[in-house]
């Protein structure tokens, strides 16, 4: 009988998670093991229980462990999603065991010395398939070469995820505040530094805190709170004025709620939203920062995204059992 394995361990990757594949087995690494960045989200979108819940404390325990299951039980395909550390260690141990690897949001490229982007380039060349979600990223996977089953989707399943709990409802604090979320490693040197910016404005900003930031000091007018679940996530960022974030997942969230998003990187892979003028790149500069958050205005009609489109793991189903 088919048996799939999907290797998850963080929020952005739950949400994505078919749970209408068939002969499917998940496997939860532990990467994320907070309720609010991991449970609540099996809970809020309806997911099947995890199968195997490694718990794994480090990268090695993590790669020790999948390599030993899929040794053991020899599944048919292992499914990874994303970036994270999670992604490349069930990417590295499937290939050791020789399981044919499926890359779901394959090609995403920010040309920046971050783990994620090394995390991407080796997955993309270990996977058998790989799934590109906007066209900017089947390019990229063309330009390094890696052609030969490499698919473009037109669609995302964070946009599938995203529309289960639509229509958001408006909060009284609608247009009131302006979402901060920021996680990124390379940010923690320039942290304060942003955060102390954003005090001297007149706005109001609320927090969800990555678990390490939640003793910050931070500026009167921040509301810090601890990580929320994926609907009270949605509900933050659709009522929010503008969101300041360093992540790629708020991003595209942004883009499809048209809120003018402030992006804390150089790059991103998902320039969509910069090409119509919805995200803007202001790096760790605290004056360019503070001027968007006073300025950044976009034009209302611009907004030509491709990424609107529902159904997209069906879409990936009917491809991927062509490789088993």
């Amino acid at each position: 009988m088919t048996k799939i394995y999907t290797v998850v361990g963080n929020r952005p990757q739950f949400m994505k998670i078919d749970k209408g594949m068939p002969h499917q087995e998940i496997i939860h690494t532990g990467q994320h093991f907070d309720y609010n960045m991991s449970q609540v989200f099996f809970k809020q979108l309806g997911l099947p229980k995890p199968k195997f819940n490694l718990k794994c404390k480090n990268s090695g325990e993590m790669f020790d462990k999948l390599l030993k299951l899929f040794k053991k039980n020899k599944p048919d395909l292992v499914i990874v999603y994303g970036d994270t550390l999670s992604t490349l260690m069930g990417a590295i141990a499937a290939d050791y065991a020789q399981i044919p690897i499926a890359h779901i949001e394959a090609g995403c490229r920010s040309n920046t010395k971050m783990p994620e982007e090394t995390n991407r380039i080796i997955v993309d060349r270990l996977a058998t398939v790989r799934f590109a979600t906007t066209i900017n990223c089947m390019r990229n996977l063309h330009k390094e070469g890696i052609i030969q089953h490499s698919h473009y989707i037109k669609g995302d399943p964070m946009f599938d995820a995203m529309n289960s709990f639509l229509p958001i409802k408006r909060t009284k604090n609608n247009g009131k505040y302006i979402l901060l979320t920021i996680h990124r490693d390379f940010n923690d040197k320039h942290l304060k530094g942003i955060l102390t910016a954003l005090g001297k404005t007149d706005e109001q900003y609320i927090f969800p805190a990555h678990p390490r930031h939640h003793k910050l000091k931070v500026p009167a007018n921040i509301k810090l709170i601890k990580p929320v679940g994926y609907k009270q996530m949605l509900s933050l960022e659709s009522n929010a004025k503008k969101i300041v974030t360093d992540s790629g997942g708020v991003q595209r969230e942004a883009y499809w709620m048209r809120i003018p998003c402030i992006t804390l990187r150089d790059n991103t892979e998902w320039i969509e939203s910069v090409n119509d003028g919805w995200s803007i790149l202001v790096g760790s500069d605290k004056d360019k920062v503070v001027d968007a958050v006073e300025n950044f205005t976009p034009e209302p009609n611009r907004h030509q995204s491709e990424f609107p489109v529902f159904g997209v793991h069906e879409k990936i189903r009917k491809i991927l059992f062509k490789y088993i």
